[in-house]
């Protein structure tokens, strides 16, 4: 990826996508592992245009990346939960220190900054709800940034529409 992809915010593009580029990326959401040869088929275009609008995709910074879905129960990680987290103050400080350690322990599968009554939204992975529990206790409980808490359990994840949308 390019260093200007990068510093593009999300929703931002230089240039819209045409109908090309919403084949290939509605392609590439629906089976990353597909071959440039099929991609190329599947939308109706030389193999070698296929892969040059593919890397074009990525350098603007609309593909961000190719990435395994893992089964989490498959491996030991059959407990969800989304944890709401409110911050004791909100001053750069604070938010800072929390963004630079939470997002990246090794339950968290993703991290929301919103806005409303909670600062952030945790998806977390865990093996057990008594890894649940001492996972909150042990990583925001004790947190001196963490003002308050709540866990809600996740009985299925139903995955959305993750590539450009429909007119």
């Amino acid at each position: 990826m390019s260093s200007n992809a990068k510093n593009i915010r999300p929703g931002t593009h230089l240039e819209p996508l045409d109908a090309i580029d919403e084949r290939l990326l509605a392609a590439l959401v629906a089976d990353a592992r597909i071959s440039n040869k099929q991609l190329a088929e599947l939308v109706g275009i030389a193999p070698s245009t296929a892969l040059m609008r593919t890397r074009a995709l990525s350098e603007r910074g609309i593909v961000q990346g190719f990435e395994a879905k893992l089964s989490l129960s498959a491996i030991g990680r059959s407990v969800q939960a989304l944890v709401a987290v409110r911050l004791r103050a909100h001053d750069r400080d604070q938010i800072d220190r929390f963004t630079a350690r939470v997002p990246h322990l090794p339950a968290v599968l993703s991290t929301f900054h919103t806005s409303g009554s909670v600062d952030y939204l945790l998806h977390i992975a865990v093996a057990s709800t008594e890894d649940l529990r001492d996972w909150v206790l042990d990583n925001l409980a004790t947190d001196p940034v963490v003002g308050h808490t709540e866990t809600t359990l996740v009985f299925d994840h139903i995955q959305g529409n993750h590539g450009p949308l429909p007119d």
